[in-house]
């Protein structure tokens, strides 16, 4: 009976292996399978109880770090890009150094060390239209400029604008710097471009730079010529701008605080070359100049008085004059500073006691807007000086003492005025104070520094100078 058993059991050798086969599996599979359960105590679940609240809180802290920083960034950027709109087309890191050029420029009001933000931006957007590009071909501050063709036919409009505003933005600030030979080099590629001059960017900013550009020339004539230039600009871009071949406004043409200020300027560089000692021109040619600047600034005069008697009888608004702020103290103080100049002209002529009758009038006009206006110091103070200096050489030392008391008077009350009232105050306040704290102390020093001060004394923010290195 056993051999028979034996006999079958060796009959089936392949089950008899398989059987043992999966035998020695199953055993290895349990030797190697690690235990997946986990096993914690009473006493462990107890204590991690306890710190919940202490995890809950740094949660909370870290949280709110984040959400302070994001929200700091995004203020920042917002701010940046109310003064200057900046196009999605750019790179992150072109928008974060285009904000950080913003901000230190117009908030901080350091374009010194806002160079650098602006050469680096600049560089790079060269870069990337023309790959080839070799840095080193520009050394110092001066920077490539895109070429005209593509900015026109083939950028868009948003990008076009932002890009020439910001060349103009690094020519101001390399102004600030001291850079003058660099900020030249840089303005002239733009204003003595005609496709970019007439077909890209914001006129108005255009005419500012080029009043800007006027002002550093050396030359009185390449001063002359480039404000013709923009004031020509500005009569092409603006169908209802209408000017006479002496640069006098045409009667019923529209004018703008741009164009008003351009042919101020030029009223004045005319006047200016008449009257220097250095100047080569003819008594006759000397007569003729300051004829033609006298008839600007008297042209520009009637027009504003015209308006602000339109604004007094309330005939007209602001509607009316879209490119013109027609508020009383942008027309007062643009009114009182030609009255100013015409003055100094017909003292010049000879024309002595109209020449006090003008500034004595501007004296009348503007001397108590001096406790609310910041602009009417500077035209206050040049009529005061100019009227005690004719006073003087017409020996009159009552009416001397009398505009030398005046002028202890102004500068004793303006002393005590805010240049700015309401939300805009406010406003630049929080902005300037938020954008020094984050570049001193980082974006959670939003919230460090009022807790530490609320429980200390007061943390003085560290100005730029202190702790960041300018572009050399």
């Amino acid at each position: 009976m056993f051999h028979s058993r034996m006999l079958r059991s060796l009959g089936r050798p392949s089950q008899l292996w398989a059987r043992q086969a999966r035998s020695r599996l199953t055993k290895i599979e349990t030797q190697i399978q690690p235990n997946r359960t986990l096993k914690i105590s009473a006493n462990a679940i107890s204590g991690l109880s306890k710190w919940g609240p202490v995890i809950n809180v740094l949660a909370g802290v870290y949280i709110g770090g984040l959400i302070v920083s994001l929200g700091s960034f995004y203020f920042i950027y917002h701010d940046a890009n109310s003064r200057e709109r900046i196009p999605f087309e750019l790179s992150f890191q072109d928008q974060m150094e285009a904000v950080l050029a913003i901000n230190k420029d117009d908030v901080l009001e350091k374009p010194r060390f806002a160079v650098k933000h602006y050469r680096k931006l600049l560089m790079h957007l060269a870069k990337e239209t023309d790959p080839s590009l070799d840095e080193s071909e520009y050394p110092g501050f001066v920077v490539p400029v895109i070429d005209a063709e593509t900015l026109v036919y083939h950028k868009s409009n948003k990008f076009s604008n932002f890009y020439i505003d910001l060349i103009l933005r690094y020519s101001k600030a390399l102004l600030a710097k001291g850079e003058l030979d660099a900020a030249i080099h840089t303005l002239t590629q733009v204003i003595d471009n005609d496709l970019i001059y007439y077909k890209i960017g914001d006129a108005e900013r255009l005419s500012g730079c080029s009043r800007l550009l006027a002002s550093v020339y050396a030359d009185p004539q390449d001063r002359v010529h480039t404000l013709q230039r923009s004031i020509d600009m500005l009569s092409k871009t603006y169908s209802s701008i209408q000017l006479n071949d002496d640069y006098t406004l045409q009667k019923n043409t529209k004018v703008s605080d741009e164009l008003i200020s351009c042919l101020n300027d030029l009223a004045f560089q005319l006047a200016q070359i008449a009257t220097s000692p250095q100047s080569k021109l003819s008594k006759s040619q000397r007569s003729k100049q300051l004829n033609e600047s006298l008839a600007i600034y008297l042209s520009n005069l009637q027009a504003l008085t015209t308006m602000r008697e339109s604004l007094e009888l309330r005939k007209t608004n602001q509607s009316h004059y879209p490119l013109f702020n027609v508020h009383r103290e942008n027309l007062i103080t643009q009114i009182s500073a030609i009255k100013a100049h015409i003055s100094e002209i017909l003292w010049y002529e000879g024309a002595k006691q109209k020449a006090v009758s003008w500034s004595e009038e501007v004296l009348k006009e503007i001397y108590y807007d001096n406790a609310s206006s910041a602009r009417v110091q500077p035209i206050l103070e040049n009529v005061l000086d100019n009227l005690i200096q004719m006073y003087t050489k017409m020996r009159q030392p009552q009416d001397v003492e009398r505009c030398k008391e005046l002028k202890s008077e102004m500068s004793s009350y303006a002393r005590g005025r805010a240049d700015q009232d309401g939300f805009d105050a406010w406003y630049d306040a929080l902005i300037k104070r938020w954008s020094g704290v984050l570049y001193d102390q980082g974006p959670l020093g939003i919230i460090v520094k009022p807790l530490s001060e609320r429980f200390g004394p007061e943390q003085r923010i560290r100005p730029l100078e202190e702790f960041e290195k300018e572009d050399e």
